[in-house]
């Protein structure tokens, strides 16, 4: 494979003197004995959250128990969850404040286990659809982190633009206390349009108009490929005009041996081409539809390749390993727009969903619930260990046990969860506009 036009290597940058702003007082590296005196209130090592109510959830989770945040002051947001850790993690920042933290709560109590020093957030840009700050997860080696991204501008004065940029600070997640300072603060070049974590392999692909960075969070190394990058096809592509590898060229994740490329109508890593490893059923191109493909948490890439038969607008989705691109794993169906969802994966790393597909890797299966004779499509959003996934339809909430295929609605107004660990259950994703974060043991 050619080598890209240009890398970036990023710097892992002390900007302490915006990112600990807003605190008062020094405190140990991992926080242990840092001072309570510049910590935001409810975010203090041990502060504990009300018992939460009992709203109707599905059947596997105990509304009985749990524990809520409900803040009119701060606004809280994209809980997630590490089992190895056993915490709840969110983002937190003041209504209208310039900084943002991590605070991460035990999972089955909701007590604070610790949070993070205050990081500057930028400002947004005066124009376009900024990005709001995020948590994240990523490992490396046998270590998990929290990284808290930020992105925005910085500086002008009327005179002087102000430099768009991108800050990840990285934090070891069995840290203590409060304030705790970051393990390493890592600059991406640019404003970032979004955050995509490979909690696996330890990289945060951050992209942007300009092209996508893929940053390991343990190094601080960050590779950035810009728009005229020459990441070229490991084996000639002619297409009816032109080649694969000759426009519209970008970096769609990382995978075990090298970036994953999404090409005109293919994909690549590696010395792998996805010519060679087409499921069956598909085609790279059909109808003006052409195959896509996204990296998965754990290095594999889910690609959307279009049906050979031509059939409305259904695609075959397929599970490509990372490594050799062989296919694992695929299913036929006519799914949603796949600009409509972002492909996610079980809290257990076992199944893969998108939209209206879960692809099971442990069995080799993959499931469709399009539409059909006598079920209304169902997106579905979560998968729990125990092989029950819960969506929606258009007209009810509804539980698939994936065993058997067989769908069952769920009373009108039941929570679905947004995210399913080991033990709890999260449902909400923001405590903005008076809503609520509700966390609910398994029974």
């Amino acid at each position: 494979m050619r080598k890209k036009l240009r890398v970036a290597v990023g710097v892992v940058t002390a900007f302490a003197a915006l990112s600990l702003a807003a605190c008062g007082g020094g405190s140990s590296g991992n926080g242990a004995n840092g001072s309570k005196g510049g910590a935001a209130q409810g975010a203090e090592q041990g502060a504990a959250p009300a018992a939460a109510p009992k709203q109707p959830v599905p059947a596997a989770f105990d509304n009985t128990k749990g524990w809520e945040i409900r803040d009119d002051e701060h606004d809280l947001s994209g809980p997630v969850i590490s089992d190895e850790a056993g915490l709840v993690l969110l983002r937190w920042h003041e209504r209208g404040g310039k900084t943002a933290r991590v605070v991460a709560r035990d999972a089955k109590t909701g007590k604070v286990r610790w949070s993070s020093k205050p990081v500057v957030r930028p400002e947004a840009p005066k124009s376009g659809m900024p990005v709001d700050s995020k948590v994240l997860l990523a490992r490396g080696g046998s270590k998990e982190y929290a990284v808290l991204a930020v992105t925005g501008s910085e500086g002008g004065d009327g005179v002087n633009t102000a430099s768009p940029v991108t800050r990840l600070a990285v934090y070891d997640i069995a840290s203590s206390g409060d304030d705790v300072k970051p393990q390493r603060e890592i600059t991406v070049p640019g404003p970032a349009l979004g955050f995509t974590a490979q909690r696996e392999l330890g990289v945060v692909k951050v992209a942007s108009d300009q092209g996508v960075s893929l940053v390991d969070v343990v190094s601080g190394q960050v590779t950035t490929y810009d728009r005229n990058h020459a990441l070229k096809s490991p084996k000639p592509c002619q297409q009816l005009i032109g080649t694969c590898d000759n426009s519209r060229v970008t970096v769609a994740g990382q995978t075990p041996v090298g970036p994953l490329v999404q090409g005109y109508g293919a994909f690549w890593a590696g010395g792998w081409f996805s010519g060679d490893v087409v499921p069956a059923g598909a085609v790279p191109e059909r109808g003006g539809r052409r195959v896509t493909a996204s990296g998965l948490p754990n290095g594999d890439a889910l690609a959307s390749w279009p049906d050979k038969e031509g059939k409305g607008q259904t695609n075959v989705y397929a599970v490509h390993d990372g490594k050799t691109g062989l296919v694992r794993a695929s299913v036929a169906c006519a799914n949603e727009s796949d600009s409509a969802f972002t492909p996610t994966v079980s809290g257990d790393g076992r199944y893969v969903l998108a939209g209206r597909v879960v692809i099971d890797l442990q069995s080799g299966q993959g499931q469709c619930f399009e539409q059909t004779s006598t079920r209304n499509a169902i997106t579905v959003a979560t998968v729990d260990k125990a092989g029950t996934a819960y969506g929606k339809t258009s007209q009810s909430p509804a539980s698939v046990d994936l065993s058997s295929g067989h769908a069952s609605p769920l009373p009108w107004g039941t929570l679905l969860p947004t995210a399913i660990g080991a033990d709890v259950a999260v449902f909400g994703t923001s405590t903005a506009g008076g809503e609520s974060i509700l966390v609910y043991p398994r029974r």
